[in-house]
Parts: C-alpha cells; sequence; structure tokens
C-alpha cells in the first residue's frame, strides 16, 4: 500500500500510515507508482529543516548585519570626535563660535545618533537570536549526551562583557567535541572546523581588550573594532560548522524515534 498523504510504503493489511498515521482508505485505482528508493525517503524526510538549525542560520543572518553596521558606525563615530571635540576643549573660545556653526554641528552630532540606535537595536537582536541558538543547541546535544555547560550556564557565560569569547571558546570546544563522538557511534559524517580556528576565538577576544586601554588615539580604536570584526567573523565560522552536525544529529534523532514508534507498532500487531 502507498500512503496518499507522506507516498511512503506500508503493509496493506495495517490500518494506517507506519509513517504518518493516514488512514488505510484501500487501493487506489490510478495506476501504482513505483516505491520510493531509500535516497528518496532520506531526500523527502530532510526536506524541512530542524527548528533550531533555522534559528542558528538567522542568528548569523543578524550578526553579519551588525558586522557591517558595526563598521560604519565605527567611522562614523570618528568623525563625531572630530566635529564635536573642538567644542569640548577648554582653550576654544566659546564666544567666537557663531550660532550657524554651532547648529550645524548638533545637526550633524543628531543625524549620527540615528545609525548608533539602529546599531544598538541590530545588536540587541542578534545577541538575543545568538543566545536562543546556544541554549537550544546545547539542550538538543543532552538528549545524546552529557555536556560540562547547561543550557542555561552556557547562556549567562557568553553574555559576560570582556569575558564572553573566554567562555564561548570552552562551550564551542565542548560541543564539537560531544557532536564528533556522537556522529561517530553512528557513523555519521562529523564536519569539523578549520584548524585552530576555535583558538582564533580565544586569542582575538583577548587581544581585542588591549586597545581599549588607550581609546584616546585613533589608532587604537581602529585596531580594536578590526579586531571585533575579525572576531565575529570567526564566531560565523564556528557556528556554521556546529549547525551543520546539529542538523545531522537531529535527522538521526528523528530517524530513531520513527523507527522505535514502527517496532513499537509491529509489536502491537505481534501481540493481536
Amino acid at each position: 500500500m502507498i500512503c496518499k498523504k507522506c507516498g511512503r510504503e506500508y503493509n496493506d493489511d495495517m490500518p494506517k500510515c507506519l509513517w504518518c498515521d493516514a488512514p488505510n482508505e484501500g487501493p487506489d485505482e490510478t495506476p501504482e507508482t513505483e516505491p520510493q528508493t531509500s535516497d528518496e525517503q532520506l531526500s523527502a524526510f530532510n526536506q524541512e529543516e530542524p527548528e533550531n538549525v533555522v534559528r542558528g542560520k538567522s542568528a548569523i543572518f543578524w550578526t553579519k548585519i551588525v558586522i557591517v553596521l558595526g563598521v560604519i558606525t565605527g567611522i562614523l563615530s570618528e568623525f563625531a570626535i572630530i566635529v564635536v571635540k573642538p567644542y569640548l576643549e577648554s582653550s576654544v573660545n566659546k564666544a567666537a563660535i557663531q550660532p550657524t556653526m554651532f547648529l550645524g554641528t548638533a545637526f550633524a552630532f543628531l543625524f549620527y545618533l540615528f545609525p548608533v540606535f539602529v546599531f544598538c537595536c541590530v545588536l540587541l537582536i542578534a545577541a538575543f537570536k545568538s543566545c536562543r541558538w546556544l541554549y537550544n543547541t546545547v539542550k538538543t546535544l543532552r538528549k545524546f549526551t552529557a555536556t560540562t555547560f547547561s543550557p542555561i550556564a552556557a547562556t549567562i557565560c557568553t553574555l559576560i562583557p570582556g569575558f564572553c569569547g573566554i567562555f564561548d571558546y570552552y562551550i564551542f570546544k565542548d560541543i564539537l567535541n560531544r557532536q564528533e563522538k556522537m556522529l561517530a557511534q553512528r557513523k555519521a559524517k562529523f564536519v569539523a572546523p578549520a584548524p585552530g580556528m576555535l583558538k582564533w576565538i580565544l586569542m582575538l577576544s583577548v587581544v581585542s581588550l588591549i586597545p581599549s586601554v588607550g581609546y584616546e588615539q585613533v589608532a587604537l580604536r581602529m585596531l580594536s573594532l578590526a579586531l571585533i570584526v575579525s572576531a565575529a567573523v570567526v564566531y560565523i565560522k564556528v557556528m556554521t560548522v556546529i549547525i551543520e552536525n546539529e542538523k545531522t544529529l537531529s535527522i538521526i534523532r528523528e530517524r530513531e524515534l520513527l523507527e522505535r514508534k514502527v517496532d513499537e507498532i509491529l509489536a502491537q500487531r505481534e501481540k493481536q
């Protein structure tokens, strides 16, 4: 019998489909179609991506927007400093400043605040989506094995200013090691990050803190911005690898649950 709902094959005498529980409506008068091969079934099974994989891709998308806006905002900040700094210096004769110059500067500064506001909003969205993805990633992995960090602990640690990169190094390392082990046990393909990629997260996170000591200098501010952007790019690469492995594990888990359900139905039939 070919199920009219999902197109998969099951025994004619069964009351409903093993795969989607659609009722057995009897033989169809239309010519029989060829049964799906295992590759076709797997392709149909993988049409919808796991929910947390979609979350991860969304987090990466918003992180890319943060990188672009961060560079734009950083450059605009330097222009804002150049414009506003003369009015803040005590050596400048405030009386010599013309009202039109002051209004023009104030308008330019207000115009600069708009991209800063947009950047902060996008940053909050990206942080929320990344934390949500990380929480569910650890939670999903715990269905297979224990993890060093709990979902809540991993989420909290990744939000600690200044030290989040150090924690992320150990969190990502733990996730990848356990993903590799679980996929190896099931003889599935493990996607590994580029050699030294995780260490770059740790190094860039630590080094990016150094220029913040001398933020009065333009060169150090630009260096800090470049290091932060580089760290964000590395984050995206590591997240992409973790998402690919999580997708494979999620599909394997769904298939294992489905096979278990089939075994239970067959066992019930044998008892009858």
